[in-house]
């Protein structure tokens, strides 16, 4: 015969859900046996368990064998220790039959037995019907069964040795400790469950401590009391609340079964156990204690008493009725609270705030709950306020908010410093001072294009801050546009004008070239001449000079501001030839492009030797004219040699090198007379004096 499930209460079928629910993935450790052991009344009470569902399985069939080694005796540790099994006969669940009786009374005895023996595994609710099965479709049958097997011995010792997972060894003896070895009866060759161990003595009894931080928070009939779980989850599985309403005379306890904590999260679990018990009755007082049961079933010391009453909420609202200005600039509030509502009242708190909606801020926070008016200074330009009631529970009810406007026909300060700039999208930036009064709310912003037009407000609200952006048409004939400023308060009184600022708008055309009119070059000097830029935002004139051949970029020389066209350059070198160039900027920074560059060779004018030696020899045989020449000066680059005949203008005939010094004419006419003009072209642009030689041939 098969047990039939036993139904358990909706609190408690949830919570083992929760449990299961929450559960770390099974079976992917190494199984094995987890042994715990306690002292008490000069016996040694051992639990454990199996960490996967198979281990559990396994056990259940094989059942656990229990060895204790004596370590110690009399105090001394022992040479060889001395080894007993405990039981002959492996521990297993007891037979189905004799959880009978045991699971009419127990609870957790029924889990138990349904988990171990039920043909079906459906621990129902009482309102749904559902089983549990149903809820949990995800999980595995065995793994739900060992899952909540664990859960009942670990409420209840007995039920854990009526399951075979509980001893008590009352064969221990003063001054010994005992090394304990738990493991599955299952033959060692095929051995699959690591054993379980853990080691102590009488000497080991300790006091189990009280539940910590026990605090109850009382509300309208219902109390919320909590616990700190975390400090003694070591010691406790479970927990008996009780409750006292006859001031402590005597207690009883608030459910027929432990407190568990089944909801316990893995990742950022809570410290803290809470329950919520409902009251009669407000305003009676109501105590309450609690004790923790250990995995052992031995039950701890009583936390310390937590007393309080339930509070009758605050359900009345303060009503703000008149305002009256005094003749100091002060103003007197006065509110109303309804009768009824003073049972529950603790007090008043004044808060103000800059409009109907946003953050007010506490200016009284201890108002006595007789008064019904108070006198408020250090007004802004706009106030609202508000009569907040507090309740005995702590709880908060506001009045409607009231303005107060005090009498105010003082206009703020001109705006000053007013600076700004417009881009070349036309993207104006005005700054300016920021005004510092109290009731200040904000600026009026005006534009013009001519200083002598009516002014348009730009601003579609008075703008609190001391900067705007507005953006502008570049394209128009109007070449400058206007601003000025307008400070108003919170009553919106208008401050007078500022001061009207001029900015220009952007210039997008450049300038008109320049045109280099002359050049002179007089010892070593170069003097320019050009025609200034025609538009008549032209600024400056750039003068840029370069050495012809340099892969050097172009050298700024000077910023010339027109009307003047004059430039004199004597930074150059003799020999060197230069190329100079011009452009125009205008006040807007654009520039004109750049005019062809100007060539300028800087030659050496000082005067030269003649050539020491220039002849000539007419060879009629051979048909040509021998010429010779010699010349000792410096730095000669070339020879150039001009030839000309009897009436016939000579020109250059042959070009030499530096070291050339004779040439053979054989292009010639016979009976003719010719003339030879030589001439040595130095490095630096100079000619030495012409040599002149002739000959009849």
């Amino acid at each position: 015969m098969m047990l039939k499930s036993k139904k358990l209460l909706v609190l408690f079928v949830f919570c083992v859900i929760n449990t299961a629910l929450s559960q770390k993935e099974i079976g992917i450790e190494e199984p094995g046996v987890k042994a715990i052991a306690t002292v008490n009344k000069k016996t040694i009470m051992l639990r454990w368990g199996v960490n996967t569902p198979s281990a559990w399985k396994k056990a259940n069939k094989y059942g656990f064998l229990i060895e204790r080694k004596t370590i110690v005796s009399n105090n001394e540790i022992l040479n060889e220790p001395i080894v007993k099994k405990l039981n002959t006969i492996p521990l297993k669940p007891k037979p189905m039959m004799e959880w009978k009786e045991f699971t009419q009374k127990n609870t957790n005895a029924a889990i138990a037995a349904q988990a171990l023996y039920g043909d079906n595994f459906d621990v129902e609710m009482n309102n749904s019907g559902n089983g549990i099965l149903s809820i949990l479709n995800q999980a595995q049958v065995l793994e739900q069964r060992f899952i909540f097997a664990m859960y009942a011995a670990d409420q209840d010792f007995e039920v854990a040795k009526f399951s075979g997972l509980a001893f008590v060894d009352t064969t221990v003896k003063e001054g010994e400790r005992y090394l304990y070895t738990i493991k599955v009866a299952e033959a060692k060759e095929k051995s699959t469950i690591k054993h379980g161990g853990v080691y102590l003595g009488l000497s080991d009894q300790k006091q189990l401590p009280k539940p910590k931080e026990f605090v109850g928070v009382f509300k309208d009939k219902t109390v919320l009391l909590s616990w700190n779980y975390a400090i003694v989850k070591r010691f406790y599985t479970n927990y008996i609340l009780e409750k006292s309403e006859d001031l402590g005379k005597t207690y009883t306890p608030l459910t027929s079964t432990p407190i568990a904590n089944l909801g316990e999260r893995d990742v950022n679990p809570s410290n803290r156990m809470m329950y919520v018990d409902s009251l009669f009755q407000n305003n009676k007082t109501y105590q309450y204690r609690i004790k923790g049961i250990s995995p052992f079933g031995i039950e701890g010391p009583y936390s310390k008493i937590v007393s309080g009453k339930g509070i009758t909420p605050l359900i009345h609202n303060p009503f703000i009725t008149e305002n009256k200005y005094l003749d100091d600039g002060t103003v007197m509030l006065q509110w109303e609270f309804p009768n009824e509502g003073l049972n529950t009242l603790k007090g008043f708190e004044i808060v103000r705030a800059d409009e109907p909606k946003g953050r007010y801020l506490s200016i009284n926070a201890e108002v006595n709950k007789s008064t019904r008016s108070i006198k408020l200074d250090n007004l802004q330009a706009i106030n609202y306020y508000k009569v907040i009631a507090i309740g005995t529970d702590g709880t908060k009810r506001e009045s409607f908010p009231k303005m107060i406007q005090p009498d105010d026909s003082t206009p703020p300060a001109i705006p000053t410093e007013i600076t700004g700039k417009v881009d070349t999208l036309g993207v104006v930036r005005l700054n300016w001072k920021l005004n510092t009064e109290v009731d200040f709310l904000g600026y009026r912003v005006f534009r013009a294009n001519l200083k002598e037009d009516e002014f348009t407000q730009i601003t579609f609200k008075p703008i609190p801050i001391n900067t705007i952006v507005d953006t502008i048409n570049i394209k128009t004939l109007n070449k400058k546009i206007y601003y000025k400023i307008q400070a108003v308060d919170k009553r919106y009184n208008p401050s007078k004008f500022s001061n009207i600022l001029e900015l220009k708008r952007p210039d997008i055309v450049p300038p008109t070239q320049p045109v280099f009119s002359s050049f002179n070059v007089n010892k070593n000097k170069v003097e320019l001449t050009w025609i200034n830029s025609s538009s008549k935002d032209a600024k400056n004139t750039l003068l840029y000079r370069k050495e012809r051949g340099s892969e050097l970029p172009w050298e700024l020389l000077a910023t010339i501001t027109i009307p003047n066209d004059k430039y004199t350059d004597s930074k150059t070198e003799v020999g060197k030839q230069y190329l100079y160039t011009i452009l125009t900027v205008d006040d807007s920074g654009l520039e004109s492009e750049p005019v062809t560059p100007l060539k300028v060779k800087i030659s050496d004018n000082l005067p030269k030797p003649e050539i020491n030696k220039f002849e000539a020899f007419a060879n009629r045989e051979e048909k040509f004219v021998n010429l010779n020449w010699k010349y000792t000066a410096k730095n000669v680059d070339e020879f150039i040699l001009y030839r000309g005949q009897e009436g016939v203008q000579p020109t250059m005939y042959k070009i030499f090198d530096k070291s050339t010094t004779k040439f053979k004419d054989k292009d010639l006419l016979i009976n003719t007379n010719y003339e030879y003009l030589l001439q040595a072209v130095f490095a630096s642009g100079a000619k030495s004096p012409i040599k002149k030689i002739e000959i009849n041939y």
